[in-house]
């Protein structure tokens, strides 16, 4: 997948992260590695082309989405660049092969995370990246047991064009309300912890303890 096309007159500054951690998971005896970035302030300029360059029907194209669910998982990336942009929010985008393959962006609290908006996508027309979505969850869910916080929450969407809800509950969320198309879930420490001993089955994440801005116009294939 190509993210950007044609020329860019970017200066190099504003296409920075920072290599946080490495993980290679192995499920149905078939190894994935996916590098994790934290995106820094100075990476608006990136985020902002991602959203404009990743085309959802293009890279996963099946007669079974419709166009409004196309878009729908469109506009999830477009939130979670969107909520990058929000003082207090951390973004984390996840790399298959030198090229970004999600992004995950969630607000870190002492007491209550809040998960503003997950999305993956694939580097290779039709296939999905494996476990590309509970890798960048394994990242917030390490740091939410780091800070000992008492829940995280997120609201997940009904009418995309995958069915989100049990993914969330086998990744220890519950639902505490919902309207319209909108279903409220939450996890606390206990629920977490159970599941992180079974992402660590399959997930093997080492962190990279490297503080130093990347160059991403350089370390990733664009």
């Amino acid at each position: 997948m190509q993210i950007l096309n044609g020329q860019h007159n970017f200066k190099s500054p504003y296409f920075t992260g920072i290599h946080i951690a490495t993980s290679t998971n192995c499920i149905k005896n078939v190894e994935t590695k996916i590098d994790l970035y934290e995106i820094t302030s100075k990476d608006k300029a990136f985020l902002k082309k991602l959203k404009e360059t990743v085309n959802m029907e293009n890279l996963f194209p099946d007669k079974r989405i419709s166009k409004d669910e196309y878009q729908r998982w469109q506009d999830m990336l477009s939130i979670s660049v969107d909520q990058a942009f929000n003082n207090g929010n951390k973004s984390i985008i996840a790399v298959k092969d030198n090229k970004p393959c999600g992004i995950i962006t969630f607000k870190p609290d002492k007491r209550t995370y809040f998960l503003a908006c997950i999305c993956t996508w694939p580097v290779e027309t039709g296939k999905k990246v494996v476990l590309a979505g509970q890798t960048l969850f394994k990242q917030m869910f390490s740091e939410f047991l780091a800070q000992k916080s008492n829940f995280i929450e997120l609201v997940a969407i009904l009418n995309g064009p995958f069915s989100v809800v049990p993914k969330y509950m086998r990744l220890g969320f519950k639902q505490t309300g919902g309207e319209n198309f909108l279903v409220a879930m939450r996890a606390n420490q206990e629920r977490v912890k159970n599941i992180m001993k079974n992402l660590d089955d399959i997930i093997i994440t080492a962190p990279v303890n490297d503080s130093k801005d990347v160059n991403l116009l350089d370390k990733l294939d664009l």
